[in-house]
């Protein structure tokens, strides 16, 4: 239809049509006869056509009225929808949140405050990404993803953050491993172990290797993997102890190994973040207020 045509036009068109009376058309709109009429020759002035001939009877609609209905009623309950879309956006019933996390909280953390949220906001479409804390980082700077749960380099200038919690480095071993004995494993006490470690490029790995370095001593790491709950799998098969984060062995607390905290104290803070600047929405800020910490890791 031509761009002069607005909503109230062919809101007026359709109720003629469904009642094939400009008075009841009227009565139908809440407005009066002469504003109907008024509202009619516009849109048959901006459309180019005549919709409408008089009779004895009252009106009769054109053949090209009756086409033009089919695609005015097509539009119209678009037009509706999108109405109603609108409204549940005010009231916080419906839209869209786009959320990346690191892998280690995707597993159970995150599926679990999404199940809290999605409780409160049926109607709200949630996608959830799982990446590293980099590509995190990129996409919600990027203006792809709403919003980034992951660890976080202070040179990321153009994120604003909050700190949500930490995830402690906690050693994991087999069942009946001779460091099952102790509360705590020292540095020292690793080394003649043969270590599964993360990811060179990952932050427990590097504060493993300084706390290592710093009692000099060297590792034997033959194996690494990016993901905590891998690393918990090979250390289950028998390729050695490994150090993973607490969310980590929260989900493999049943899987027959063994986790004792690591001595010095290794912490990493995990934020949420968002790009700096952009407006935010009433769904994004009701979404962030309900993220709450993991279980705090329980030493067994």
């Amino acid at each position: 239809m031509a761009g002069g045509v607005n909503y109230r036009q062919v809101e007026t068109f359709k109720a003629i049509m469904d009642s094939g009376s400009i008075t009841e058309a009227a009565g139908i709109l809440r407005i009066s006869q002469p504003a109907v009429s008024k509202a009619l020759k516009l849109l048959e002035a901006e459309l180019g056509l005549r919709l409408f001939s008089r009779t004895t009877k009252g009106i009769a609609a054109t053949e090209e009225a009756r086409l033009l209905y089919t695609e005015v009623e097509r539009t119209y309950f678009g037009m509706q929808n999108l109405a109603r879309f609108a409204e549940g956006l005010r009231d916080r019933k419906q839209g869209r949140i786009v959320v990346s996390t690191i892998p280690a909280l995707g597993i159970a953390w995150l599926p679990a405050m999404v199940a809290r949220f999605s409780a409160k906001h049926p109607d709200v479409t949630i996608s959830l990404h799982s990446s590293n804390s980099a590509d995190a980082a990129r996409l919600v700077g990027t203006g792809e993803i709403d919003l980034g749960v992951a660890q976080l380099r202070s040179e990321e200038y153009n994120l604003s953050r909050r700190k949500l919690f930490e995830l402690e480095g906690v050693i994991a071993m087999p069942a009946g491993h001779r460091l099952a004995e102790m509360s705590v494993v020292r540095a020292e006490d690793l080394a003649d172990e043969t270590i599964v470690a993360l990811g060179p490029e990952d932050e427990f790995r590097r504060r493993l290797t300084q706390a290592l370095d710093g009692a000099g001593l060297r590792y034997r790491s033959v194996i690494d993997a990016s993901l905590g709950v891998t690393v918990c799998a090979l250390v289950a098969a028998g390729c050695g102890i490994g150090i993973v984060d607490s969310e980590a062995a929260r989900i493999n607390r049943d899987g027959g190994l063994i986790f004792r905290r690591f001595s010095p104290t290794i912490r990493v803070p995990i934020f949420l973040f968002r790009q700096r600047g952009r407006p935010s929405s009433k769904l994004i800020e009701a979404f962030s207020a309900l993220l709450q910490p993991p279980p705090p890791f329980g030493g067994a």
